[in-house]
């Protein structure tokens, strides 16, 4: 509703609520006084110059409340100037009825009560009740019938609920001085009423009895007031009465801010639970960035150590490769020696053998011998290496 009070007056009153507002604001509002100079802005020919009586706006007010908290006492509004112009009663209606799907409903209600002076409407039952019996004769009640009920000055309209709701199947009771309502039993499960009129007599039930004592209240309210004027003329001097004003301003204060300090302290707790959400959420994606940064730093790990680890695969391929083909040309060199070479280099290898000059030295040893006749003398050296060499053979 704050979204409208910025605007003018034109586009105040353009909004469908706000119009309804304005249709009841009218309704009790007086004449504006010439004879007062009011600051204007805007265009003079607007009719939200009127204004409406500080009781008045309270009256107001308190009968939205009324409708939306039943049970709940009169709301106690801030005290206003004794003037209060349709954009202060908007302001008013902001403070006490902040949520708008709350107040358009009961705006209706208001505006059928005191501007289409629908004094009440709802579902009932009713039948009509036999005449005076005499001693001889002995009539019986007639069955309950179901019917939408509205009552207007002067008039109770009812509408059979199995039959088309048009003007032909409506039936009207007229009410006259000599009209009035009694209270009736608790009779077949219904909380009963009865209604006298000069002609007949009907009765009303009705399953609950809190709406039963509403429809005999508003029953009366029609028969006091037989014609909108008068009642127009009582729902104006009983709005204009001092007991709709709040007794105490600081208690008024006090309730208005409270209202308002619940309306805020609802919006921060929608706040802090939307930013606790948040919080979650941010949470979950950090930890989930911190996991997959884990899982990044330790895949890059694994394939710097498979990295290094086919390096030195290669490294150990490439010297195996080449001791293969050493071992190959090796193979090679020693296939083309002669098996007597392989085996004198064999024990070579595995033996000691004596040097070139021993047996140089051995040899003229011997052809010295033989030249002298002597006999050659075999050193343990030379006895020991023809032994392994025997056993090798």
């Amino acid at each position: 509703m704050k979204k409208h009070l910025d605007e003018d007056d034109g586009s105040l009153i353009s909004d469908p609520l706000f119009q309804r507002l304005f249709r009841l604001f009218l309704l009790f509002a007086e004449p504006v006084d010439t004879t007062i100079k009011i600051p204007i802005s805007g265009t003079s020919k607007n009719r939200a110059l009127q204004y409406i009586s500080a009781a008045q706006a309270h009256f107001i007010i308190n009968e939205l409340f009324r409708l939306i908290r039943p049970r709940c006492s009169t709301l106690q509004i801030p005290q206003q100037s004794e003037r209060v112009t349709f954009r202060e009663l908007i302001e008013l209606c902001d403070l006490a009825f902040p949520d708008r799907k709350q107040l358009e409903p009961v705006v209706d209600r208001v505006f059928d009560r005191y501007v289409s002076q629908i004094v009440y409407k709802g579902f009932l039952m009713c039948r009509k009740m036999p005449g005076r019996l005499n001693c001889g004769t002995k009539k019986s009640k007639k069955a309950w019938k179901s019917y939408w009920c509205t009552l207007v000055p002067g008039t109770v309209f009812l509408w059979p609920l199995h039959k088309k709701t048009t003007v032909a199947n409506r039936r009207a009771i007229e009410l006259d001085s000599n009209s009035m309502v009694h209270m009736g039993t608790f009779e077949e499960d219904r909380f009963t009423w009865q209604l006298y009129t000069s002609k007949n007599k009907y009765q009303f039930g009705h399953f609950d009895e809190i709406q039963r004592q509403h429809w005999i209240t508003d029953m009366n309210l029609v028969i006091d007031y037989r014609n909108k004027s008068d009642l127009y003329e009582f729902d104006k001097e009983f709005s204009k009465r001092p007991e709709n004003m709040g007794k105490e301003k600081d208690s008024s204060w006090k309730l208005a801010l409270e209202s308002d300090n619940q309306r805020l302290t609802q919006l921060l707790n929608e706040e802090r639970r939307a930013l606790y959400d948040e919080e979650i959420v941010r949470e979950l994606a950090t930890r989930m960035l911190d996991e997959e940064r884990e899982r990044s730093e330790r895949l890059e790990k694994q394939v710097l150590e498979l990295e290094i680890q086919l390096q030195n695969e290669k490294i150990n391929n490439a010297e195996l490769k080449q001791k293969f083909i050493n071992g190959i040309e090796r193979n090679k060199e020693e296939d083309a020696i002669p098996v007597e070479q392989r085996i004198q280099k064999t024990l070579t290898l595995n033996h000691k053998t004596p040097s070139e000059d021993t047996y140089t030295d051995d040899y003229e040893i011997c052809a010295v011998d033989e030249e002298e006749n002597i006999t050659p003398q075999i050193s343990l050296n030379q006895l020991d290496y023809l032994v392994i060499s025997t056993q090798s053979i």
